[in-house]
């Protein structure tokens, strides 16, 4: 049974450090929720504060945010957060508390100012060795979010916290609802901050960690101001690893190092993806770029750089300052010390995972570059796709087995984790037949076994296919994955649910079905169908975003050159489940009605034995079987026309597949296919009360040039969705 991954090692120290904090955090969580609702009591005029220009200081850890931030936190037009202010008095009333009590022990001759000091040296200095602890030090005011459990610090007390390790990719980890909630909760602290140093200062803000959040912040603050500071990674990743290495060995004792190694690279990696992408193309006049080689080269022409390239008043006592600084810049010598080979790490294997990264910036720059000199980075993402279906098994595996092949090539990356489907291999606890169909299984797959599955492919989008087991529990998986959730709605499953059971378990298998979907419809950013009536059914039960989006079709339905086709149609063809809801029983009634024409059938499914004895009572009636999917295009290439006469079809997709390949499709109304404007032309559509005998009749008798202009057009407009399909789902997936 495979181990869920985390950092901490099972022992003593690992419960008792546990038993610490819950009786430490419940005090100190006690102290921060009184103040604050406080504010709401006395000072809730602060709430009326706009915020106004802000200037906001990101970039990858270690890069020279600091010395950049405590420069800039000396130009009086600016107000920034000091270390007290964020860890002690994140409100305004525990502000008033703190400078009272300030003042009481100045009067008193200073014993508390002692103690403190003892205590940061004692206990806060060995914690804190790359990044020293100074009570009036301006610091990064995302600890001000203590409060609210949203400060990536706080890995260093729950480094197995999956939320934690999601807000280091928050722009994509974090769910939209969760994003607009960090973003107003952020609000809150700086117009508090306002609201106590004077509304008419800008606000400055040095925030390493919110690299991750650059779109958001883009978004909750449209007149900010960016200023992003880039260091070259093979030096980043090694000081970032050995800047918390001290507080999680302090704390924990001995960790999974690989693992933390592992996480921190994917981290890092977004965080350079996240500031590349999001400032030149959503802020590319407001932002600019700062290499660490530009304020080794001189802090003050840096500070000059960004100044003119943000438009930002450069006057006064700070200009004088500047020499001062610069000069102050060029004697640091920092005494953090740091070796990839610390970390089982070498140049080679990071030039590798940055290599996208490195030719996108020049991190040997030596000047500050505006945003808008900078082409976006495109950021490729991690898809993965949880199927209950085995790929091409049927039309769900048949849509994301081709939907994959497109994307190759468009993501970072791209995996199907499905029933049935290696690697990987993935444990069952439960196994049942499919309702209606012997030939296929329900599995229940071992929760962690799943997970790790996953969690193997670090998505940043899960598309999650079917409301299966797999399906299920990947879309309960996939916030605490930090994936984006995208939940593909093929198949009225409800509708199904009165085919195979009677009344009474028909409905309650209808109500559980109903249950699920909510549960799946809620999580989703987006649920996807490719019908009219998936699409309608998703709005109607309560999908926060539903989309409808063309279907995919392998490359080579493409690209091969077309057969030969015969009108009228003599060659006719079903694919698909041999089950009640195709209705193949009306294609076998077909056959015995039109000896002149020659079927096949195509499939497997709980009807076979009644259509291997039709195809030996009838001389022009074949069956040949399942089909593996690279030999379905040459039977549709050796028939006229192909027959879908569903009841319940969400698409049907080989309908798709045959107007690709040039054949003439006749479906019923009950497929989803029916309802595309843009295939009418290509398609045809049986009627309500029409059998296919009659349907087929109908067909023989149109002109032969009608149908073979029907075939021409069927090719076109198929071939069109099918290539649009792959944009679409693109825009889903990278929007």
């Amino acid at each position: 049974m495979p181990r869920r991954r985390g950092l901490l090692r099972n022992g003593p120290r690992r419960w008792i450090v546990a038993l610490g904090l819950a009786l430490i955090l419940p005090v100190a969580l006690l102290y921060y929720w009184i103040g604050l609702w406080l504010d709401e009591l006395l000072f809730r005029g602060y709430r009326r504060i706009a915020v106004q220009r802000p200037v906001f200081i990101l970039g990858v850890p270690r890069s020279g945010t600091t010395a950049l931030h405590e420069a800039l936190a000396e130009d009086p037009q600016f107000t920034t957060q000091r270390t007290w202010e964020c860890l002690l008095a994140p409100s305004v009333t525990h502000r008033h508390l703190w400078r009272g009590l300030a003042r009481l022990d100045r009067a008193a001759g200073g014993p508390g100012r002692r103690l403190a000091g003892w205590l940061n040296r004692r206990w806060l200095a060995p914690l804190t060795d790359a990044h020293p602890v100074h009570a009036h030090a301006p610091e990064e005011d995302y600890l001000s979010l203590l409060p609210q459990l949203s400060a990536f610090i706080l890995v260093v007390a729950f480094p197995d916290s999956d939320r934690l390790w999601r807000l280091g990719r928050g722009d994509i980890a974090l769910a939209d609802d969760e994003r607009e909630r960090l973003m107003r909760q952020y609000r809150r602290v700086i117009q508090r901050h306002l609201y106590f140093h004077g509304a008419d200062r800008t606000y400055l803000a040095k925030n390493a960690s919110h690299a991750a959040l650059a779109g958001s912040l883009v978004e909750a603050f449209p007149d900010a101001r960016f200023i992003a500071c880039l260091r070259d990674p093979a030096e980043v990743v090694s000081s970032q690893l050995s800047s918390l290495g001290p507080g999680l060995r302090a704390l924990h004792g001995h960790i999974h190092q690989d693992e933390l190694t592992r996480r921190m690279l994917a981290q890092l990696q977004f965080g350079y993806r996240n500031l590349l992408s999001v400032l030149p193309a959503r802020a590319p006049a407001r932002s600019v770029f700062l290499p660490l080689g530009a304020q080794r080269q001189g802090l003050a022409p840096a500070i000059r750089q960004v100044y003119a390239h943000l438009a930002l008043p450069l006057e006064g006592h700070f200009a004088e300052r500047l020499a001062a600084l610069d000069a102050r810049a060029r004697a640091h010598r920092s005494s953090h010390r740091h070796a990839l080979a610390d970390y089982g790490l070498d140049s080679a294997q990071v030039a590798d995972a940055f290599a996208d990264i490195r030719a996108a910036f020049d991190f040997a720059a030596t000047e500050a570059v505006p945003a808008s000199a900078c082409p976006a980075l495109t950021h490729r993402l991690r898809v993965v796709v949880v199927s209950d279906a085995a790929p091409q098994r049927n039309g769900v595996g048949t849509y994301y087995s081709d939907l994959l092949a497109h994307l190759e090539g468009r993501v970072a990356a791209v995996q199907m984790v499905a029933n049935g489907n290696e690697p990987p291999v993935i444990p069952h606890w439960y196994e049942t037949a499919l309702p209606g169909d012997a030939t296929q299984a329900l599995t229940l797959p071992s929760p962690l076994a799943l997970r790790q599955a996953i969690d193997d492919a670090s998505p940043e989008v899960l598309i999650v296919a079917t409301p299966g087991p797999y399906g299920v529990l990947a879309g309960l998986m996939a916030r605490r994955l930090g994936a984006r959730l995208i939940f593909g709605l093929h198949t009225d499953y409800e509708a199904l649910a009165g085919l195979y059971w009677g009344r009474l378990r028909g409905a309650l298998n209808r109500t559980a079905m109903r249950g699920i979907n909510r549960i799946l419809f809620h999580r989703a950013g987006v649920v996807v169908s490719n019908s009219a009536r998936m699409h309608r059914l998703a709005s109607e039960k309560g999908a926060r975003r539903a989309v409808r989006v063309n279907t995919p079709i392998p490359r080579d339905f493409l690209d091969m050159p077309l057969a030969p086709l015969q009108t009228p149609p003599q060659r006719i063809l079903f694919v698909g489940r041999l089950a009640a809801e195709k209705r193949v029983e009306t294609v076998i009634e077909a056959a015995e009605a039109h000896p002149e024409l020659h079927f096949r059938i195509a499939g497997d499914g709980p009807m076979r034995d009644q259509v291997e004895a039709a195809a030996a009572r009838l001389d022009n009636l074949t069956y040949v079987g399942w089909l593996e999917r690279g030999h379905l295009r040459g039977i549709i290439d050796e028939s006229d026309l192909l027959v879908l006469p569903s009841r319940v079809e969400a698409f049907g997709t080989v309908a798709l597949e045959a107007m690709v390949r040039g054949r003439l499709a006749l479906v019923s109304p009950g497929c989803g296919i029916a309802d595309w404007p843009e295939l009418a032309d290509g398609l045809l559509v049986m009627d309500a009360r029409q059998s296919v005998t009659e349907a087929l009749q109908a067909v023989i008798a149109m002109p032969p040039s009608s149908l073979a202009a029907r075939a021409q057009t069927a090719r076109a407009r198929g071939a069109h969705m099918a290539r649009q399909c792959i944009d679409e789902w693109m825009a889903l997936i990278a929007p």
